[in-house]
C-alpha cells in the first residue's frame, strides 16, 4: 500500500509540474500575440469583417493641340444607398421602381436592409439619375463609375498615333500605353464594416475613397491637318497600287507634330487578331534606304565643312568607279555633264555627282554630321516602339559604303529622322527636339506637365541653312519636283526613288518613292514628307510623292492662314481649275 501511495504521489507531482508548464507556455503564447503580434492580428481580423469595393478611375482624354476630343471614355453615375437613413423603405421603393425599371418588393428589401451601404443602381445612364436625384430621399447617394469602354469620337483618325485600350482599359499601343502611367488615374475605394456571414453591420463605419480621373493628354497634333494628311496619303496610295503610306507634318520651328498618318489604317477592334506590321506606326517603327532624299544631307555636309563650294565644279559623268564598283545615274530623265555644280547635282539628282561630293566629305567628318543630324539613335519623340535606324559604325566604313550612302543607298532611317534633319536645314541650322505632346493637364485643368519646344542641337550653320534652301527651291523650280510647286508659295525639297530591300538583297521592281519638303522656302513653317511603299505603276518621288506634298502643303497653309507671297498665281491657279 505504501509503495502505490509513492507512486501515485510522483505522478501528482509530475502532473502539477506538467500544468505549471502548460500554464506557462499558454501565458507567453498569450502574451505574444496580444503584446507583440497583436497589430498583425488586428489586421486579420480587420480584412474578415470589411468588405472592399474598388472605384475604377475615369481614364483621361486625349486633345488635339485646340482641345479638341479625339479619345475620351465615359463616366456614368451609379446609385446607392444608406438604408439606416431611410425612413419608408416602402415608399421610397415605390418611387424609385418605374425609374430603375425594377422590382418594388426587391427594391423595399434592399433600402430596408440592416446595413449602412446597399447598391441599388450600378452604372445608370444619366437621364435615370438625374430623375433619381429630384426625389431628394435621404440615404441615397451616387458615385460616378467608368464604365471601361474608350470612345474615339473621330473615328479612325490617327488610329496608329493614338493607339487602343485593352479590356481593362490599359494603353496597348501608341499614346494610349506610352502615357499610360498618366492616362488611367487612381482607382477609388468603398469600404464597409461586415459580419461573419458578409452582411453589413448596422451603424457600422462606410469609408468611400473617391477615385481620382486620369490626366488629359494634349497633343501638337491639329485635328483638320491630321485628315488632310490621311486623306491625301490614302488616296495616293489608292491610286499607285502601293503597299502603304506614310506622312508627316512638322513645324519648321518648333519640331512640333501638326500630322502623322499612315495608311493602311486598321480597326481598334481587331487589334489582337491582326497582323502586327499593320498595327505598326510606320513613321517612327520603321527604317527604310532613303534614297535620293538623303542627297541634301550630304550636300549640308559637303558645304558646311567646307570641302565643297557652291561655285565648285563637281566631277558628275554617267558613271563613277569606287572601290572597283561602279555607280551610275538613275534612269529619271536628266542627263549630267562632266562636271555639275552642287546645286545642278542635287536638282537633277546625279548619284555620281553626290558620290563625288561625299568623297571629298570623307567618311570621319561626313559620320561626324549624320550624327549631328541624329541618324543611328531615336529622336526621343513621345510615341513607344521608335527605331534607331542603321547607321555604319565609322571604324566599318570604307570608300564605296561612303559613296553610297551618300545617296541614301546602305543606310536606314526613320521618316521622323529625315523630318527632324530637314528641319535643322530649314531652322538656320538649329534642330529642335521632334514631339507630339504639348501638355499633361489634370480633371481640375491643371498643367501637370508642360512641353516646351526644345533644342537638340545645331548640325550646320544658319549660312549653310539659307544656301541649302536656295538648292532645295531649285530642285522644286527646276529639277526632279515641279509636281511639289505649290501656287503662290516659295517651296522646296528633295525628291526619292529608293530600291527596297529585303533579306539584305535589292529587290528588282520593289522602289519606295518619296519627297521631303519645306514651304515656304523664304520663312519656313511647315517640313512635310510623303513616303509611298511599293507604287506599283510608277517608282519615282517626283511623279508618285511630290504631287501629295503640293496637295497637303496647299490646304495646310490654308487652315494655318499663312498668306501666299504671291496671291496673282493662286488666283490664277484657282481659275485655271474651275475651266477644267
Amino acid at each position: 500500500m505504501i509503495g502505490w501511495n509513492i507512486k501515485v504521489r510522483k505522478r501528482l507531482v509530475l502532473l502539477f509540474y506538467l500544468t505549471i508548464l502548460l500554464f506557462i507556455c499558454l501565458a507567453y503564447r498569450l502574451v505574444s500575440i496580444q503584446a507583440f503580434q497583436s497589430e498583425k492580428y488586428k489586421t486579420i481580423a480587420d480584412n474578415q469583417h470589411k468588405g472592399i469595393i474598388e472605384i475604377p478611375a475615369l481614364r483621361g482624354s486625349i486633345l488635339d493641340r485646340k482641345y479638341e476630343p479625339l479619345a475620351n471614355s465615359i463616366a456614368l453615375p451609379s446609385i446607392a444607398a444608406d438604408p439606416s437613413k431611410i425612413k419608408d423603405p416602402n415608399d421610397a421603393a415605390a418611387k424609385l421602381a418605374p425609374i430603375l425599371k425594377k422590382d418594388k418588393k426587391q427594391l423595399a428589401l434592399l433600402l430596408g436592409a440592416p446595413t449602412t451601404f446597399t447598391w441599388i443602381e450600378r452604372k445608370a445612364s444619366d437621364d435615370a439619375a438625374l430623375q433619381v436625384e429630384r426625389l431628394k430621399i435621404e440615404g441615397i447617394f451616387f458615385l460616378r463609375e467608368s464604365n471601361g469602354k474608350r470612345f474615339y469620337p473621330k473615328g479612325n483618325l490617327a488610329v496608329h498615333l493614338l493607339g487602343c485600350t485593352g479590356i481593362d482599359d490599359q494603353g496597348l499601343d501608341g499614346i494610349e500605353a506610352y502615357m499610360d502611367d498618366y492616362l488611367r488615374g487612381k482607382p477609388g475605394s468603398m469600404e464597409t464594416e461586415m459580419d461573419r456571414d458578409g452582411m453589413a453591420i448596422p451603424g457600422g463605419a462606410t469609408n468611400v475613397v473617391p477615385a481620382v480621373p486620369g490626366c488629359s493628354i494634349v497633343l501638337t497634333i491639329d485635328e483638320s491637318i491630321q485628315y488632310i494628311a490621311e486623306s491625301f496619303i490614302e488616296k495616293s496610295v489608292k491610286e499607285h497600287g502601293a503597299k502603304s503610306g506614310s506622312l508627316i507634318v512638322m513645324d519648321a520651328k518648333t519640331g512640333e507634330v501638326l500630322a502623322m498618318a499612315n495608311r493602311p489604317d486598321f480597326k481598334r477592334e481587331d487589334f489582337n487578331t491582326i497582323d502586327p506590321k499593320k498595327v505598326r506606326n510606320h513613321c517612327v517603327c520603321d527604317a527604310y534606304e532613303p534614297g535620293s532624299t538623303f542627297k541634301v544631307i550630304t550636300a549640308a555636309a559637303a558645304l558646311d565643312s567646307g570641302k565643297v563650294k557652291m561655285e565648285d565644279q563637281i566631277a558628275c559623268g554617267n558613271n563613277i568607279e569606287v572601290g572597283g564598283w561602279s555607280i551610275g545615274n538613275a534612269n529619271d530623265g536628266f542627263g549630267g555633264n562632266a562636271t555639275e555644280t552642287i546645286t545642278d547635282i542635287i536638282t537633277f539628282s546625279f548619284n555620281t555627282g553626290t558620290a563625288a561630293m561625299g568623297l571629298r566629305i570623307g567618311c570621319r567628318t561626313f559620320h561626324n554630321y549624320l550624327r549631328k543630324f541624329g541618324f543611328g539613335e531615336q529622336t526621343g519623340i513621345e510615341l513607344p516602339g521608335e527605331t534607331e535606324g542603321i547607321l555604319l559604325p565609322l571604324k566599318e566604313m570604307t570608300e564605296i559604303n561612303l559613296a553610297t550612302m551618300s545617296f541614301g543607298q546602305g543606310v536606314a532611317i526613320t521618316p521622323i529622322q529625315i523630318v527632324s534633319a530637314v528641319q535643322a536645314i530649314a531652322n538656320k541650322g538649329v534642330q529642335m527636339k521632334p514631339h507630339i505632346v504639348k501638355e499633361i493637364i489634370d480633371s481640375k485643368d491643371n498643367v501637370v506637365k508642360a512641353y516646351k519646344p526644345q533644342v537638340k542641337g545645331r548640325p550646320i550653320t544658319a549660312e549653310t541653312s539659307a544656301k541649302m534652301l536656295k538648292i532645295m527651291q531649285n530642285v522644286v523650280e527646276k529639277g526632279t519636283a515641279k509636281k511639289a510647286k505649290v501656287p503662290g508659295y516659295l517651296c522646296g525639297g528633295k525628291t526619292g526613288t529608293a530600291n527596297v530591300v529585303e533579306n539584305g538583297v535589292y529587290v528588282s521592281g520593289k522602289y519606295v518613292a518619296s519627297f521631303v519638303g519645306v514651304v515656304p522656302v523664304e520663312d519656313p513653317k511647315l517640313i512635310i514628307l510623303v513616303k509611298v511603299e511599293h507604287p506599283a505603276d510608277i517608282p519615282w518621288g517626283g511623279v508618285v510623292a511630290a504631287p501629295v506634298f503640293k496637295d497637303v502643303a496647299q490646304e495646310t497653309l490654308w487652315r494655318l492662314g499663312i498668306p501666299p507671297s504671291f496671291p496673282n498665281e493662286v488666283v490664277k491657279a484657282e481659275q485655271e481649275k474651275q475651266q477644267h
